[in-house]
């Protein structure tokens, strides 16, 4: 990967003539519009989303602090970010270059390994290792470059450097760095007019100045600099990281909407400083919190909820349906009512797939035929889901749009009529299934691994038949003992959905 670097930077110098757009301090990139707009923090609103070049973009995502083991609300945000990224990727054939930076190194982190008498960085391998098979589980791609703060000192050490060169830094009596938010006009424009948290200290300049390295402390890890011992701050980490890899500007920065202020802040604000540029970030991405009913969860609060519990009552893609059915950047609730909404949805759409299936390969007399209105429906449907994802990635406004097309196909599927129109009601399968899958749905039924398809087919088909002779002579006992077999086969996750003319049946967790 070391190889393509230096082709991005020569690329990115040409990102480096901006606009203003509309009087704020969000600056417009000159280059290839991709015809996709998103919401811009700075801007206030939707911008549109320029590219220097038109086939390939640079993201960087925030990752995790390895101190402790991730909750549902980190699988929100990283399940979101990774569906963005596929619609970059499949709908609109943008190469992602994807990185990730892991804080290894950080106060919560020494403590934890204070409190277990142990290595910090066991401590982070620990938990680092968990996180990836927690990603794994959820679907979530795995990032192409994963930075690690601990093997990023020299970089780190030297980014801050520049800063106390240029003045845009000091260092403190006690051999910490601070940066000099006093001399950077733009100071706030994430977020204006918050607190960022720092506190007053005799070693500062201003009360807002953030620290960007720690001056050295026994019971702590540290490192040589020319001013002295001690350990990096968390702001700095990303800035020179994304810096190495990516050079003086990066197109995508993404993160939970709690790095908006003051982690996002202080890194553009430093790196704007290091680079002598007016915009770091062209497009800043944050994903909304995920409370549960009634109250936020967080780890201060002890009421997370652990990702291996989440899915050992609902599958990895129940959890990523839901995660479709709401705006990215809003509040998500999580409660037993929502994931089974969420549920539900998603059997809707397995059911469709079968039923298609047996629908295409039934035995009909006459010949297949055209079936225009339906044609036309899915048309407007793919370049009206186009046009949605389009604007800010609305996935909620798809998914619903699948659902009527879905809902319009089954009228042809199961209705009374004896045309048969095969081939458009397999392309509206196709496409449907090539949207779920493109939003990273795996629709599997791992489930039933140890048994036959055929068998429980058969059994399906079996029962169908006993169930219309006895609803033709009103056959009581022998319909409740077919109501016995749908209840005894769903306790074993396989839920059948009864028609008239044939039977489906679908895997459920």
């Amino acid at each position: 990967m070391m190889r393509i670097f230096p082709i991005f930077r020569r690329n990115l110098t040409h990102v480096c003539s901006l606009k203003p757009y509309k009087d704020t301090k969000w600056l417009m990139p000159n280059g290839n519009p991709t015809g996709m707009y998103i919401y811009n923090c700075v801007a206030q609103e939707r911008v549109p989303i320029i590219l220097n070049d038109p086939s390939f973009a640079t993201w960087y995502s925030c990752g995790p602090t390895v101190y402790d083991s991730s909750h549902i609300g980190h699988a929100c945000c990283y399940v979101k970010l990774d569906i963005i990224q596929r619609i970059l990727k499949s709908f609109f054939n943008i190469n992602l270059v994807t990185a990730m930076g892991v804080t290894d190194i950080d106060d919560k982190i020494i403590k934890k390994s204070l409190e277990t008498n142990s290595d910090f960085k066991t401590v982070a391998k620990k938990y680092e290792h968990e996180f990836w098979l927690d990603m794994s589980s959820l679907n979530v791609e795995k990032p192409m470059i994963i930075t690690r703060v601990s093997e990023h000192i020299d970089t780190i050490s030297g980014f801050i450097k520049g800063l106390i060169d240029s003045e845009m830094a000091y260092v403190a009596k006690d051999g910490s760095v601070y940066f000099n938010t006093s001399k950077f006009p733009n100071y706030g424009k994430l977020q204006a007019g918050h607190d960022n948290g720092e506190t007053s200290d005799d070693a500062k300049m201003n009360k807002m100045d953030f620290a960007l390295w720690k001056g050295y402390k026994p019971s702590e890890p540290s490192w040589p600099t020319d001013w002295g011992e001690g350990r990096p701050g968390w702001h700095i980490e990303c800035s020179a990281m994304v810096s190495k890899i990516f050079g003086s500007q990066v197109d995508f920065h993404a993160g939970g909407i709690d790095l908006k202020f003051p982690h996002h802040e202080n890194e553009e604000a430093q790196s704007c400083a290091y680079h002598n540029s007016r915009q770091w970030a062209n497009y800043w991405i944050h994903v909304g919190h995920l409370n549960l009913k009634d109250t936020k969860m967080s780890k201060s609060l002890k009421n997370t909820i652990s990702i291996p519990t989440v899915l050992e009552k609902y599958s990895a893609d129940i959890f990523r349906m839901a995660c479709l059915m709401s705006n990215y950047r809003y509040p998500m609730e999580y409660s037993d009512e929502v994931m089974s909404t969420a549920e539900e949805v998603l059997k809707k759409f397995r059911f469709f797939l079968k039923d298609v299936q047996v629908y295409a390969n039934q035995r009909v007399n006459g010949v297949g035929d055209y079936n225009n209105k339906l044609m036309n429906e899915l048309q407007k449907v793919i370049e009206n889901n186009l046009e949605t994802l389009r604007s800010d990635f609305d996935t909620a406004s798809c998914i619903n749009t699948l659902l009527n097309l879905i809902s319009h196909t089954n009228k042809i599927i199961k209705g009374k009529t004896t045309d048969y129109y095969p081939v458009p009601v397999l392309l509206v399968a196709d496409y449907v299934l090539q949207v779920l899958t493109k939003f990273g749905l795996k629709l599997s039924e791992s489930s039933t691994e140890n048994i036959t398809n055929g068998f429980i087919d058969t059994l399906v088909e079996f029962r169908h038949t006993v169930r219309s002779n006895a609803l033709e002579r009103k056959d009581k006992e022998l319909l409740n003992a077919c109501d016995v077999v749908r209840d005894k086969m769903k306790l074993m996750k396989i839920q059948i959905n009864d028609s008239k003319d044939t039977p489906s049946w679908v895997t459920i967790k």
